[in-house]
């Protein structure tokens, strides 16, 4: 480490320095004569007697060098101040598939670009906490007049989503999410379940069959499957030549397909082997083209892409349409299943874990089809066939004193005995 002095090109005196493991160049505008090279040497001495001591400063010799912005004090500048805005910047650029759903990603967009960023977005991401929520729901609900679900999704899950990650990722200290009460969103009523009846679910496939069975085979079957299988339609229209054995009538359902792309099932109970009813698999062996690979698609469109279920539920409607049939959800299938199933006595654990429920789902959803449906209690009276029936106490009125009466009482077999008085 050391400088020298050397001839530029332009004929002017200039420093050679080595230092800090650099080597660089400094002008002068002294002009190579011996008063101006002696001045200059004892320059250079000086310089090299503290670039080894470790004393030299740059900007004590050369305030204006052409080294000065690289040997200066670096520019204090503010702590940047993360806000919602500008972590969302960050955070969402790692929301692309296949790390999370394309479905899933697009919502994160959508419920931060519409109504999370134009209401918080400048807020301290640090300073964020139950108070902001809280004011978020009554904007979402009472100003922006959207559905109580709608606000849940909004901020149980996209808003949640990212302040899950900040604190896993030391952006913040606390997630603010773990401050709410336990009952802080009211429960939403959902509807129950309004399967077909078993005549309408018959008039369906029979229009299905007739309408596509020529042209379109596959569209009667994905019907025919739902209604006699109970599977999700997201569930059905995954699967693939791979997945069933038509021999044994065996299904394996691992994934499910929404909006064009694939993904795990619903729930852990989602993942299941079935064996299908031996209709459904008749009729998945006569569509099964004779040089099926393992990965094409079941069942297909008209151009042969796999079935979007959102475009056939509009099919699905104009079926019921046609046949003067109550609109219900696509979704119905299911629940025509399950409850058909439970009128006819299978039993709801075999149920559940054949549709990728828990039984606890079906008891609560579908608990009023259980068994006959004739009538409450009837089943057991008729297998009791309790002869004679039992028949009032027959005695004299007299001596209501001496004698207690013992009755029956509705639903509690005997109750105790009580005096009665004239």
């Amino acid at each position: 480490m050391a400088c020298k002095v050397k001839l530029n090109r332009h004929g002017r005196l200039a420093f050679r320095i080595y230092f800090q493991g650099r080597e660089f160049w400094q002008g002068t505008s002294w002009r190579d004569t011996p008063t101006n090279r002696l001045k200059a040497e004892g320059k250079a001495v000086e310089m090299t007697e503290q670039i080894k001591a470790g004393t030299f400063n740059y900007l004590k010799w050369f305030p204006k060098g052409n080294k000065a912005h690289e040997f200066g004090a670096p520019e204090i500048k503010p702590a940047e101040v993360l806000t919602l805005r500008s972590y969302y910047d960050e955070w969402i650029k790692e929301k692309t598939p296949p790390l999370v759903r394309k479905s899933r990603a697009r919502n994160y967009r959508s419920h931060f670009s519409v109504h999370i960023l134009p209401f918080h977005g400048d807020v301290r991401l640090s300073d964020y906490g139950v108070t902001h929520i809280r004011d978020l729901r009554l904007h979402l609900i009472e100003e922006k007049k959207i559905s109580l679900k709608s606000a849940k999704n909004v901020i149980g899950a996209s808003l949640k989503a990212l302040f899950r990650d900040a604190r896993a990722f030391g952006k913040i200290d606390k997630n603010p999410f773990l401050d709410l009460p336990r009952e802080w969103w009211p429960r939403v009523v959902t509807a129950e379940p309004d399967p077909f009846t078993e005549a309408e679910r018959d008039k369906i496939t029979e229009y299905f069959f007739k309408k596509y069975w020529q042209s379109w085979p596959q569209g009667f079957v994905f019907v025919y499957a739902l209604f006699w299988g109970g599977q999700r339609p997201s569930e059905l229209t995954a699967r693939r030549w791979r997945d069933i054995d038509v021999s044994t009538g065996m299904l394996s359902i691992t994934t499910s397909r929404t909006e064009g792309e694939e993904g795990a099932p619903k729930t852990a109970n989602s993942r299941r082997s079935i064996q299908l009813l031996r209709p459904v698999v008749e009729y998945l062996a006569q569509i099964k083209p004779l040089r099926a690979q393992p990965d094409d698609y079941i069942f297909t469109d008209q151009r042969g892409e796999p079935i979007n279920q959102w475009k056939f539920s509009e099919q699905f409607q104009g079926a019921l349409t046609a046949l003067k049939i109550r609109h219900r959800d696509f979704y119905h299938t299911r629940h025509t299943f399950i409850s058909v199933m439970l009128t006819h006595g299978e039993n709801p654990k075999r149920i559940a874990e054949y549709v990728g429920n828990s039984p606890e789902v079906i008891y609560r959803n579908y608990g009023k089809w259980l068994g006959d449906t004739s009538g409450f209690g009837n089943a057991a009276l008729l297998a009791a066939k309790p002869k004679p029936l039992p028949k009032p106490f027959a005695g004299s009125t007299a001596g209501f004193e001496q004698f207690p009466l013992v009755g029956l009482v509705r639903g509690a077999g005997f109750e105790p005995a009580r005096r009665f008085r004239h």
